[in-house]
Parts: C-alpha cells; structure tokens; sequence
C-alpha cells in the first residue's frame, strides 16, 4: 500500500511537473515569442560571460548525455554489450565528476558576473538570479552523489532505481517502491530536476528549445555595399 506522502511526490507531483511544463512552453511561445531567448548582456561585460558560459553549456551537453545513458538506457542494454557495472561506474563516475565540477565553476562565474559587474548588475532581474541559482543547487547535488555519495559510502548502481522509475513514468506504471528504496541523495536530485522542468517554461532557459536547426539548410546570406563610387 502506498502511503499518501509517497503518492503525492512520487506520483501525482512528477505528472503535475510535466503537465506543467507541455503547456508552459506552449503557452511561453504563444504570449512571449519575442522573449524566447537568453537575453545575452555580452555588450556589457564578454570576458567572465565567455568562460562561465562556455564552461556550463559545454558541461552541461556531456551531464544532460550522462544522464540519457543512466536513465532511459536500460541496464539490460549495457549487459549485452558486455559493459559491466565497474566499467559503467568508472566512466559514470569520472565522466560525470568532471562536468559537475566544470558546470558548477562556470555557473559560479556566471553569477559572480551579475553581483560584481555594475552593469551588468544594473540590467539583472529575478529570473537572472533564479536561473542561476537554481542551476546551482541542482549541479551541486548531483555532486552530492557522484561525488560525496561514491566517496563517502560507495559505488551505487542508480541505473536499477532512478532509471527504472523515470521510464515507469514515461510508460504511466510509476513504481513508487523502487524511487523510495534510493538513497535519500538520489530522492532529491530526482525531484529537483522535476521542478527544473516545471519552471523551464518560465525563465530564461527556455531558450534550450531554440537550437537553430534550420540554419543546417538554409541559403547563405548574401551581403553587398550600398556604398556609391565616384
């Protein structure tokens, strides 16, 4: 028998935080296509905006690859393979330490941007602060089990747990008894990064959703001088 609290994060929470963010985009694109960006402040300040965002965005594409293949990959798909859990950990582990630690640095950089640069400063809202901040609290705790959960406690195969419950959702079985039998650590990185898909469609990472695809077919752009001679 599920207990009330346990239906409440588990199941009724995760589908609120999807319904949300399915019609929080559209409604985003409908009402706000001209604010569908990340609105770039690189006018003002280029050098702290050019590390901390190359370092998060680059890291951020190898954490969000890390976790398709921890989490909708199934392990019976690594078995056959022949790729064991201690291979799985080595690369899992090490692969996942370096772009947290790199993530996290460039959001660091990124928000110590806002609060020295005057003017930079000048021109930041909420969002910009949410945003980061938010960003921030979800790396580090993944951290928190990549890191402090491996070293401190040991090796965990997060693949038989977290993953088995995400694709339960995603095939409307939530197995409720497999996300509660997860360290406490996993829990909640698990629902953050639920709440991280409910806020998406309103803050600046929307812009995630704009990656420019066309550009992949469309004509070059021809420039000419108007300039006259003579």
């Amino acid at each position: 028998m599920v207990a009330e609290s346990q239906l409440l994060l588990w199941v009724i929470y995760p589908y609120v935080a999807m319904t949300i963010f399915v019609v929080g985009l559209i409604w985003r694109y409908d009402r706000d296509p001209w604010g569908w960006t990340s609105k770039s402040s690189q006018i003002l300040e280029r050098r702290m905006l050019m590390w901390g965002s190359m370092m998060f965005h680059w890291a951020f594409m190898f954490i969000i690859i890390g976790h398709i293949m921890g989490i909708l990959i199934p392990v019976s798909f690594y078995n056959s393979l022949g790729v064991s859990f201690s291979s799985y950990h080595i690369i899992s582990f090490y692969g996942g330490s370096i772009a947290g630690v790199i993530a996290v640095l460039g959001l660091v950089i990124l928000l110590a941007r806002r609060l020295m640069d005057k003017r930079v400063k000048a021109t930041s809202g909420v969002d910009d602060y949410f945003t980061l901040i938010f960003l921030l609290i979800i790396m580090v705790s993944g951290m928190l089990n990549t890191l402090g959960y491996t070293l401190l406690v040991g090796p965990y195969d997060y693949r038989l747990t977290i993953g088995v419950y995400v694709r339960s959702l995603i095939l409307f079985r939530p197995d409720v008894a497999v996300i509660t039998s997860a360290p406490f650590t996993y829990q909640l990185h698990t629902l953050l990064g639920l709440l991280f898909f409910a806020v998406l469609p309103f803050t600046r990472l929307v812009h995630i959703f704009s990656f420019p695809l066309p550009y992949m077919w469309r004509k070059n752009i021809v420039y000419r001088s108007t300039s006259k001679k003579g």
